[in-house]
């Protein structure tokens, strides 16, 4: 190879290497602007007070304190979904059932994106001796039709057995919730609306049953 043509190639490869090391160049920067913009986002708040401090006070609170910061948490709703884990403990272990309550039903309010906590939920709700808690595990399920195939049958079973009427009465108003994918429900909240010796659960059920036949 003579060497005009050997000039010729290197200084190709020369360009070819600067201009690929200004492309990764480019995009390392880009890459480091997007994490700076990302961690001056301000976190979400409630109430002037962070996610982060909610979660803080969920855990180190008195009673009153981590009822707060449950409800807290359920206002702020999905985009609090890193608190999922902290409030299923709260929910299984708390000593306080009003916190324990709180933090079922914060569950239920971020809806699909705490679909995690579905197997505790319905734990909760078929075992917890508080019928508060089952009536707030009862409730949140209802939030989260990501997972009627485990959902709706529960709700069925505690509709029909459950011995508080309360908790009765929260699983049909879940299970018109769900709406169309409750259709399996629909013979068990007929038997409900009829017979059941509360007349509220009865109504309940009654309405469920309407929600599920004629959503449009």
């Amino acid at each position: 190879m003579d060497k005009q043509r050997w000039k010729f190639i290197c200084n190709k490869v020369r360009a070819a290497s600067i201009l690929l090391g200004t492309v990764l160049g480019l995009g390392a920067a880009l890459a480091g602007q997007r994490a700076i913009c990302q961690a001056q986002e301000p976190e979400v708040s409630y109430r002037n007070r962070s996610l982060s401090q909610w979660i803080a006070a969920l855990q180190t609170g008195d009673a009153r304190d981590r009822t707060e910061a449950a409800y807290a948490l359920g206002q702020i709703g999905a985009k609090g979904v890193r608190a999922v884990p902290i409030l299923v403990g709260v929910a299984e272990k708390d000593a306080d059932n009003f916190v324990r309550s709180e933090a079922v039903l914060a569950l239920g309010s971020m809806g699909a994106p705490a679909r995690s906590a579905v197997p505790s939920l319905t734990q909760l709700l078929k075992t917890d001796p508080n019928a508060g808690v089952r009536g707030a595990a009862a409730t949140a399920l209802g939030g989260m039709c990501s997972e009627p195939g485990q959902i709706v049958p529960v709700l069925i079973a505690v509709l029909r057995g459950d011995k508080s009427a309360y908790v009765r009465g929260c699983a049909a108003l879940a299970l018109g919730r769900l709406e169309t994918v409750a259709q399996a429900a629909l013979p068990q909240l007929r038997n409900a609306a009829m017979k059941d010796p509360s007349p509220v659960v009865r109504r309940r059920a009654d309405q469920a049953i309407q929600r599920i036949e004629f959503v449009p």
